[in-house]
C-alpha cells in the first residue's frame, strides 16, 4: 500500500516543533525522549499510534504551547481542536489578546494562525474545503478528557446520536495518504494513569498510544527538552536530557 513520501514528510516536519519525555502509563517510568520529527510522525501515522500528553498543568499552558508552534512558522499546519465551544472562546480571547479581535463578543469556533488552525470538532469538515497547505497533525486540547465520551445519549425514540470523536476520526481519514494519516495528539490536565486510555484510543481509531509527560512538553524552536524544575520525573532521566 502507498504511503507518504520523504519529500512530503520533509515539508511537514523540517524540525521537531513538539518535544517531551515519553513515559510508561503506570508508574510514569521514563522511557526516552519523544519528538515530532519526520521519522516519528511517519511511524505514528502509518501505525495509527497517537500521543496522550497527560498532566499539562493548565489550559492556558496548552494555548501557550500552541502559540510557540505557530510562532516557529515552519513546516505543515497543525489543526488544534478545543474540546468545547467555550474552550474555543477562551483560546480565542487568549490568542487575540491585545488586538481588536479580542473585543468581539460573538463566539469564535475557527480561526487561523501562521502554522496552526483552531477549530471545534463540529466544523472540521469545513476545513477540507479550505486551501490551508499540508497538514502536519491534529492536536486535541481536551483538559478533562471528555470528547471521546461524546457519542450518544438517551434511548429508544429519544436517542440522540452526536458522535464527536468520530468527527475527528473522519477528518483524519480524509487527510490520509495511503496508509499514513496525520498523527493525533491529545492534551489533558489528567495523567494517563487516571484515564481509560484504551477506550480513548479505540474511540479515535488508534491501535495504540504513547504517553508523554505533560510538564516536560516543549514546543516551537529547538530548545531544552525537559526543564528540571518543571518536571516531576526529572530524577529518573539521564543528566544529558535535563538542562
Amino acid at each position: 500500500m502507498t504511503t507518504i513520501s520523504e519529500e512530503d514528510l520533509s515539508e511537514r516536519y523540517p524540525t521537531s516543533l513538539i518535544r517531551g519525555a515519553r513515559i510508561a502509563r503506570l508508574g510514569e517510568r521514563y522511557i526516552g525522549p519523544a519528538a515530532s520529527d519526520a521519522t516519528t510522525c511517519r511511524a505514528l501515522g502509518e501505525d495509527q499510534v497517537g500521543w496522550f500528553i497527560g498532566g499539562v498543568p493548565t489550559y492556558d499552558r496548552m494555548i501557550e504551547l500552541m502559540r510557540r508552534v505557530d510562532d516557529a512558522q515552519v513546516g505543515g499546519r497543525w489543526i488544534v481542536v478545543p474540546a468545547t465551544r467555550f474552550l474555543a472562546d477562551v483560546a480565542h480571547q487568549v490568542w487575540m489578546e491585545g488586538s481588536q479581535l479580542s473585543k468581539r463578543k460573538a463566539s469564535c469556533t475557527m480561526w487561523h494562525g501562521d502554522r496552526v488552525t483552531f477549530c471545534v470538532p463540529e466544523r472540521l469538515s469545513k476545513l477540507l474545503t479550505i486551501n490551508h497547505g499540508v497538514i502536519a497533525g491534529i492536536i486535541l486540547l481536551d483538559p478533562n478528557c471528555i470528547v471521546h465520551r461524546g457519542r450518544s445519549f438517551g434511548s429508544g425514540k429519544c436517542r440522540v446520536v452526536h458522535d464527536r470523536p468520530q468527527l475527528i476520526v473522519d477528518f483524519k481519514a480524509k487527510l490520509a495518504i495511503g496508509r499514513w494519516s496525520p498523527p493525533l495528539m491529545i492534551m489533558s490536565i489528567h495523567k494517563a494513569a487516571a484515564v481509560a486510555t484504551d477506550t480513548v484510543a479505540r474511540n479515535y481509531g488508534l491501535d495504540a498510544m504513547h504517553f508523554i509527560e505533560g510538564s516536560s512538553l516543549r514546543c516551537g524552536e529547538i530548545g531544552c527538552l525537559v526543564n528540571e524544575k518543571d518536571s516531576d520525573i526529572s530524577g529518573r532521566m539521564a543528566n544529558s536530557l535535563v538542562s
